[in-house]
């Protein structure tokens, strides 16, 4: 593990809140990488802060799944498995089939607009060559189209999946698209389903991106025998 891997963070409350955004951070975007071994002192001078906080955080990381404790041997980052994969694409399809269809019986201009200037986004990220950024639009672009929805039980479940969404995003970046350029044109469909007001159309649209793009990401996953063996 990379002894700078995490940023010192200043004392305050809710402390544990912060020493796990920070942890949580760090894994989603790599700095923190698959089967680095996590260790409670270590992190808790990285970060200037005692162990309570950064214990409690290893707690609830372990809930999220982004850690693995095994006996004996200490707390790991979490290796991407097939099965990760799978399941995370078998949730996210019904939520995000949720949120497209009702954002297309609400039929709301500003909701497309908004979509749209995403879409706009990644195109000119694609002729940036900027892959960084695509990534980011990618994950911003599934976190908006939930969040618009605006239901609430649906965004409180929606969180758990979308840190997931962008570990993997950012881990498989290399080989998420075949060319940026095809960003924009797969998620397209969606708001154009959504413009139309066809929630039934929408609902199929976001599914079928969803089952497609854990199609493509469970090719590249480690087999789950590696999970916290790196070092």
């Amino acid at each position: 593990m990379d002894g700078n891997a995490l940023n010192q963070i200043e004392r305050a409350d809710p402390l544990v809140e912060r020493v796990l955004a920070e942890i949580t951070d760090a894994i989603v975007t790599g700095r923190l990488r698959p089967g680095d071994q996590l260790v409670e002192t270590r992190l808790g001078e990285q970060l200037g802060v005692s162990r309570g906080p950064v214990r409690e955080a290893f707690r609830r990381l372990e809930q999220m799944g982004l850690i693995e404790k095994i006996p004996y041997r200490g707390a790991f980052v979490s290796t991407l498995t097939e099965r990760d994969i799978e399941e995370l694409h078998r949730v996210r399809g019904p939520l995000e089939g949720l949120a497209a269809r009702l954002l297309a019986e609400r039929l709301d201009s500003a909701v497309i607009a908004r979509l749209d200037a995403i879409l706009d986004q990644m195109r000119q990220a694609a002729v940036d060559a900027d892959q960084g950024r695509m990534i980011e639009l990618d994950a911003g672009f599934h976190d908006a189209l939930v969040g618009l929805a605006d239901h609430k039980l649906l965004g409180e479940v929606w969180v758990a999946v979308s840190v997931r969404l962008r570990r993997f995003l950012l881990l498989k970046r290399q080989r998420l698209y075949r060319t940026l350029q095809e960003a924009a044109p797969l998620h397209e469909p969606i708001v154009r389903a959504i413009a139309a007001g066809d929630p039934e159309r929408a609902a199929l649209e976001a599914q079928r991106h969803v089952a497609e793009a854990g199609q493509r990401l469970g090719h590249w996953a480690a087999p789950a025998v590696e999970v916290g063996r790196r070092r």
